[in-house]
This record gives structure tokens, sequence and C-alpha cells, in this order.
């Protein structure tokens, strides 16, 4: 989900983001849900993976706390990481009733480094969402459980209800601490032989690449027959290209929405100029790219950090200002996941003990995310630098996101590392990525509670031309109007289209047909 950084903890303390006049609920529901009974309709299931060595695992998907529906079958637990680690991994696996789905799984990560993938499950793309500023869980239309088996991971050892301390010291001892776990669990859910995706977000830029590297130089389809991955806004270059370099363009791009005042708009623009940010996204962002790519500007001259100053900027203007999403405002909404930089709620849904029983988990403190993470940096260059290019040619299967919304890490800063990049015999895209991202309108995307029809999804998930979709040697971009740092909870909508294109369902993303499953 997120990356976290020394840098941006420190503006959120000097921009002064937390809300002191934001009032607490006192109730979990709000009135009208008061006396409403619980859904305890059930589909009668036909486990498909509860055996001797998983009965240990097993989630009771319908009685599971404070969701007042079944959230179908499901399995939870650690697995040892060892030799390479010296603890366990945490997962969430929820297997899927798709026919396609019989033969292949999908992991999803989250990044920060050590944020837990629990927040993608609850926020984004799981089987059910409790999304800020609601009051329970409702179903999730866009389950990716629908298309596929999915299987949410915390990781590396200290993240999220993956016990501690850290001892990864850079990418390979994260990939080998993985690759120990993964072939335990697809030894305990006999899954010998699936094919394997990977999907993550933000620092999962840089945790993806290597563990799908790691996984392919195992030659071994048994346990790691991996066929494709999907990076969100990932973390795969340097901050001065992901961050610094884009940073001006962005904001004047969105002026209407920051609403800077001109002197300060005047020096921003200057301060882009005189520390060669303009020139260098001016060179990079051509196609094909040139010859002589440009070389990242140097961000340790004065005035240079042009980033934390726009954000400062915008947050003296919306107190509330989210660089993970530009367009919220005050108040901040509570949230469960209890994320504390926006304000949120302080209970954390996964640290009530009925949850981490139901989870099969021993109590502990379930932090959403644990930073600083690694002890002395992470040692490993930027993905982009190292492995991604070569899990591009031994795949071709890789779909890279970003949404334009996002004010941490920049759409332009993906493409610009994108165009310094070669693969597949030649460097960058060749043309513009300007092919339309086609979502498929529907009108039967009505979620039911207690049978009851509620709120149509299709407004809120987004359809028609979401943004832009380009494929060239096996590496496709899409770029994501509107959205924010979390691609599928803003535009669920298009991530679950990137997930079927990703698993073969659809040829392209220019595709008209209906989704494939809903």
């Amino acid at each position: 989900m997120l990356l976290v950084t020394p840098l941006v903890l420190l503006v959120i303390s000097v921009a002064g983001l937390q809300n002191p006049h934001r009032v607490k609920p006192t109730v979990a529901r709000p009135v009208a849900s008061w006396g409403r009974k619980r859904d305890t309709s059930r589909t009668e299931h036909k486990f498909q993976y509860r055996t001797n060595l998983t009965e240990k695992f097993f989630v009771d998907g319908s009685n599971f706390p404070q969701v007042p529906f079944d959230i179908g079958e499901s399995y939870a637990g650690l697995l040892p990481n060892t030799p390479h680690g010296n603890a366990s991994l945490f997962f969430w696996f929820f297997p899927s009733t798709n026919p396609l789905a019989k033969k292949e799984i999908t992991i999803w990560l989250n990044g920060g480094p050590g944020c837990s993938s629990l927040n993608g499950l609850l926020q984004e793309n799981g089987p059910f969402l409790w999304q800020a500023g609601t009051y329970e869980p409702v179903r999730n239309i866009f389950a990716w459980s629908k298309l596929t088996n999915m299987v949410y991971i915390d990781q590396p050892a200290g993240t999220g209800f993956s016990p501690g301390p850290p001892t990864v010291e850079n990418e390979y001892d994260v990939s080998n601490e993985f690759n120990d776990f993964w072939r335990r669990f697809i030894d305990a859910f006999q899954m010998q032989g699936y094919k394997v995706y990977m999907a993550g977000e933000s620092y999962g830029g840089q945790y993806i690449p290597y563990i799908a590297s790691g996984i392919l130089d195992q030659k071994n389809r048994e346990h790691f027959n991996l066929k494709g991955i999907l990076l969100y806004d990932p973390s795969i270059n340097e901050d001065g290209v992901m961050m610094q370099a884009p940073a001006v363009s962005a904001l004047n791009y969105f002026s209407n929405v920051f609403n800077l005042n001109t002197t300060f708009m005047m020096h921003i623009n200057q301060r882009a100029d005189e520390c060669g940010y303009t020139k260098f996204l001016d060179e990079a962002l051509t196609y094909p790219p040139p010859k002589d790519f440009p070389t990242v500007p140097d961000l340790n001259r004065d005035g240079c950090d042009v980033w934390s100053q726009a954000v400062t900027a915008a947050a003296y203007v919306n107190p509330c200002f989210n660089y993970y999403h530009i367009t919220d405002f005050c108040p901040y909404l509570w949230d469960q996941m209890a994320f504390q930089f926006l304000g949120s709620d302080p209970t954390n849904y996964f640290n009530r003990s009925d949850v981490q029983r139901a989870l099969n988990v021993p109590p502990t403190n379930h932090a959403v995310c644990n930073t600083p993470f690694f002890a002395h940096g992470d040692a490993s260059v930027p993905s982009a630098l190292g492995p991604l290019p070569s899990v591009i040619e031994r795949n071709n299967n890789v779909l890279i996101s970003h949404a334009w919304g996002d004010y941490l890490l920049f759409l332009n800063g993906s493409l610009a590392t994108i165009q310094n990049m070669t693969w597949n015999g030649a460097q960058g895209f060749q043309t513009p990525p300007v092919e339309d991202l086609f979502v498929p309108y529907s009108d039967s995307l009505v979620q039911l509670v207690a049978g009851t029809p509620q709120i149509p999804f299709t407004a809120d998930a987004g359809a028609g031309i979401l943004g832009t979709a380009h494929t060239e040697r096996g590496l496709t971009f899409s770029g994501i109007f509107g959205s924010g740092h979390e691609v599928p909870q803003y535009t669920p909508g298009a991530a679950y289209r990137h997930l079927e294109f990703l698993l073969g369902r659809i040829h392209s993303l220019q595709d008209k047909s209906p989704f494939t499953a809903l």
C-alpha cells in the first residue's frame, strides 16, 4: 500500500496535517443500523481446500467478527520462512469459485516498507471492505477472489501479523525468506503446478520484482510457476525520478485543485527550472527515448526538495491535504485500519482479540505500518535498475499502473523510469502510451445485503474510458484518471479490468467485452 519515508514523516509534522478538532465516533454503527439482524443466510460450501493439513488454518466465514454476512471459504495463519529467515509469515487465503481459477493463485503484497497486506484486503480488493468513513463492512462487488484464488501475505517478517523483529537487510533477503515460505504454502494447500501471479502497490514495486526474479531463478514449476506481475504506483526508482522531478509539473497540471497563490507558483516553478527538473522531464518523456538519456538532477542542492515545499504549501490551504489522493478535503474520515497520518480512529480492527483468534494468530499488537523497517536502509538498488527488466524478458506479462491523483509517487516518474529502462532488445516505449483504457459498463452491479438491493456501484467503481493503456514487448503501462495512490480502492473497476488482463481473460485493455465474472 504505502510508501512511508522519514522525509514524509517530517513533512507531516511540519505541515501540521493532524486535525485536533476531529470528533471521534462514539458508536460502532449509525442509529439506522441498530437492531438490524445479522444475515445468517449461507450458501452451502463444498470447501475446496479444507484437509487434514489445512484444518488448523480454517476461518469460519459465516461468523467473522462484526461482519454481517458470510465472507466465504478462507484460511489464515502462520507458516515458517526458514532457513533464510528465523520466523514465520502470516497469510490469509481466499479460494475462488470461478472455474477458470482452478489452477492459479494471485499474491497481493502491500508496501511501506513494513505495511500490512491486510490493508489491501480490507480497503481495496478483498471479499469484504471496511473503508474509511463507513461503520461496518460491506460485500465487495469487485473482489479479486471472484476472478482468481487470492492470498494476502504480511512480509517480510516483522510486518503486520508476521512475527518480528525484521531481519532483512536487502531485497535478496526479502526474496529468499518469501520463497522459503511460499514453498510451504504450496505444499500445505496442494497447489503444485499452479500458475502464480503477483500484484501489489507502492513499495511493493521494490518487493515484487526482486521476489519474482528469485521465483524465476528457481526453475521449479511445481512451486514457482510465475506467469505475471502487476504493480500499482510503484516505488521502482530513486526519489529524484519518482518524487522530485515530476512534482512541479503535476502541481501545474492540478493547479485548480491545489489553489496555491501566484507568488508561490512562480517560486516553485523557478526552483524546478534551476534544479534541472523541468529540463530532465522534457528530455526523458520522449518517444522513442533519447540516445543520451538525461542525468537525474542532484537532489542535495539547496531548495531542490520541491516536493516537500509543495506539500507544505498545500497543507496551509487544505489542512487535510492527502498526498495519496489530492482531491480529499476535511474532515479526515475515521478509519478502522488506524492509519494515523490521516487522522484515523485509534481502533485497529486487526487488534481485536476476537479477530486475531478467528485468523489463527497468537495475541499480538498489530500495526498497519511498522516503520522504519530496514535497520540500515534497503541496501538493494531500485527494482527498475535491478531485476525488473529481466523479469519482463523472462515473463512477458508485466503491468505497471499509475494514478494521476497520487502526489507521493508520480505517473511521470514511472514513465521516465520506463524510458530509461532496456528490455527485450530496445530502450523504453517507442511510441507514446496514449491508447484508451476501457472499463465495461454494467447495470447489474447492485450490492445485496440481507436480500435487499442497495446502491448501484457502477458510478463508484468507474466505467468507460478511465485512463490509458499501452503495451510494448511484454510491458504494459496504464495511467488511471482521478485515482489516488491505492488504485483498487479509488477505481476498483479499472483495477478489476487490469487483473482480468494479467490473468489472460481479455486480450487487451482496449477490449470492450463485458467483465468476465462479477
